[in-house]
């Protein structure tokens, strides 16, 4: 029987997407509906695939979604006694383990492994930071925030932090519904900032700093337009094709002046 909070594939999408700002990769032909998600030094962080429920030992018939993510070594053997957990499935069983996503285990055990697992995929990165500016288009939801009114009153705002971006990078942040639009460019001048936030389905814990550069009117680069130039739509982050980055650097309007306002 399902537990009311059990965690299943949606949870773990959703959770990867507003914590790390993943996006699921989906690479097998033969397999549809593997989904992977990449930690940004390229690496996988986990994998959620359907998967024969006899195939993890279990009495039952049918097919049940897991989640195979990665852990420590000397924790594999414990983690497979709790229920829901299993030796991997098609991984090294030796750093790696399944976890059923059929609503049977808490969503707060699931997303605790998640976040285990991007934390080591993370220490991989080594000395491979990042270190040249990137431009990015980024959605933003105005359902938790106008971001448009906070821009122009203070000319800088916090973001959720992904490990993805650096100081100096670019963001062009399109505007979702109504609007539908992309609305401003920012810069960002600080990462890795401490931010406790959880309300209405957004958890932060580390932002970034974003100062305004540029303000776009809606009918500049609305959607239909951004079509033109091979975005069809904008669900996370994601590079800007190069036409199309270099029409929003001539567009909208410089306001460098409001950018340099204190946060205090």
């Amino acid at each position: 029987m399902k537990q009311k909070h059990g965690a299943d594939r949606d949870t773990v999408l959703r959770y990867a997407h507003e914590q790390y700002q993943s996006e699921p990769e989906f690479l097998f032909r033969s397999s549809p509906n593997t989904a992977v998600l990449r930690h940004p030094n390229g690496k996988w962080y986990a994998i959620i695939m359907p998967v024969p429920l006899s195939r993890l030992g279990l009495p039952d018939s049918g097919t049940a979604d897991v989640m195979n993510v990665k852990c420590d070594p000397m924790m594999t053997g414990s983690l497979c006694m709790q229920p829901g957990f299993f030796p991997a499935y098609h991984m090294n069983k030796g750093s790696w383990v399944s976890i059923l996503l059929n609503g049977s285990v808490p969503a707060d055990r699931v997303t605790a492994a998640l976040a285990a697992s991007y934390a080591q995929v993370a220490a991989k990165s080594g000395g491979r930071q990042r270190t040249v500016p990137k431009d990015w288009l980024v959605p933003s939801n105005p359902k938790y925030e106008d971001i448009g009114r906070t821009l122009r009153a203070q000319g800088w705002i916090f973001w959720k932090q992904s490990g993805r971006f650096i100081p100096g990078d670019t963001v062009y942040l399109y505007e979702g519904k109504p609007v539908g639009a992309v609305g401003f460019a920012c810069e960002v001048t600080a990462v890795g900032i401490p931010y406790h936030y959880d309300q209405g389905g957004l958890h932060m814990d580390t932002v970034m700093r974003l100062e305004l550069r540029r303000i776009y009117a809606p009918e500049e680069f609305p959607l239909e337009l951004l079509r033109d130039y091979g975005v069809a739509s904008v669900r996370g982050p994601r590079g800007i094709p190069d036409a199309l980055l270099a029409a929003l650097q001539a567009g909208g309007t410089p306001c460098h002046g409001a950018a340099k306002m204190s946060a205090d």
